[in-house]
């Protein structure tokens, strides 16, 4: 990358040398004067030479682990040898010299990727990034991830072009979420939730990162998905006066006699004088509980139906089933069996294949 500073180990050729204030850096047969400043030694051990600051009079492209050599004057001979191990140093951090980042930058290509990672956070590494400071090529930049990946270290969020994240980043940032949720719905009791499109403007994050997050707490239970991409904690509580709870009974009971295969939200609204959106309030009150489940299109079902449909698949002594099948044994019309399949498929009770589902 290009840079005027960077921190080296260099080994001296002579400890007794005294040099001068203004060396040459000999990097690829090009030669740039340079000054340079020795660093403390770190608490941690380096296995040969020392920490140097290099201080260019002009910009240079340098890589990590690139060999240098320090010269006494334009044409003098070898005061030192080394390797970049930082391209880019935070010297303004006076931790900097004791930073787990300048430790692992000091081993592989392994611990380099870490280091970087580490630096980047929950904003997550693009393959540009690595390049830069390493200049591996893509190849085996996509060898290194996928060694890290099959370790559980990081997880690749896109390979044309590489984009990474550490699987630490990720734990930060469910927590992170997790916390922001719970302020907002102290702040916020009589809302439903919060829009994901609020907690991208919150995070500044990548789509894809916040995506990711989002599927694994909702996988985990540790959050739950309105309508319209709105989000809540399953915890939360909803504040009901006495008329709602009368409604909310009233809605549980027709779930579970199934009339919801046949009454929009609309006839709800209607039928209670209620608006859509309380509606909805008083249905994710029943899921949040769950009292009630719902599918991917909005059909709603009641976790006491559910379990009957579960137990009498297991209990079936069939292996798979049809969707005529599955038909016949809920009294569904086709409308309402797929989606009711396709909630089954992600409770991990069944499993698509082809036309057919297995039953696990």
């Amino acid at each position: 990358m290009i840079t005027k500073v960077a921190v080296a180990i260099l080994k001296k050729e002579r400890q007794d040398e005294i040099w001068p204030e203004t060396v040459t850096l000999l990097l690829n047969e090009k030669k740039i004067r340079a000054k340079v400043k020795w660093l403390p030694l770190p608490s941690w051990p380096i296995s040969e030479g020392e920490l140097a600051c290099l201080q260019l009079n002009r910009p240079a492209d340098l890589y990590w682990k690139e060999k240098i050599k320090i010269l006494r004057g334009s044409e003098g001979y070898n005061l030192a040898s080394g390797e970049i191990v930082d391209p880019a140093p935070d010297l303004k951090d006076k931790k900097y010299l004791e930073s787990l980042r300048l430790k692992l930058l000091t081993g592989e290509a392994q611990d380099m990727l870490l280091a970087l990672l580490k630096l980047k956070g929950i904003r997550g590494l693009r393959e540009k990034e690595i390049i830069d400071f390493s200049g591996l090529t893509s190849e085996s930049l996509i060898n290194l991830a996928q060694e890290l990946e099959h370790k559980g270290v990081i997880i690749i969020l896109g390979f044309e072009p590489l984009f990474l994240i550490s699987r630490e980043s990720l734990d930060f940032l469910v927590n992170q979420i997790l916390s922001f949720l719970k302020r907002y719905h102290q702040r916020q009791p009589e809302a439903l939730g919060l829009q994901v499109e609020k907690l991208k403007k919150r995070f500044r994050l990548p789509r894809l990162i916040l995506n990711l997050a989002l599927s694994r707490m909702k996988k985990e239970g540790k959050i739950i998905f309105w309508e319209k991409d709105v989000v809540s904690l399953p915890s939360a509580e909803i504040p009901l006066r006495p008329e709602e709870l009368k409604i909310l009974n009233e809605l549980e009971k027709m779930c579970y006699r199934g009339e919801f295969r046949r009454v929009s939200l609309e006839e709800l609204k209607n039928r209670f004088r209620l608006s859509r959106r309380s509606i909805e309030r008083l249905l994710a009150h029943l899921v949040a509980r769950k009292k009630i489940f719902e599918s991917a299109d909005g059909f709603y079902i009641h976790s006491h139906w559910l379990e009957e449909i579960i137990q009498r698949l297991r209990h079936s002594g069939k292996k798979e089933i049809t969707i005529a099948e599955f038909k016949e044994m809920t009294g569904l019309s086709r409308k309402y069996a797929i989606p009711l399949l396709e909630l089954l498929d992600k409770m991990g009770i069944t499993r698509r294949k082809g036309s057919i589902r297995e039953i696990l």
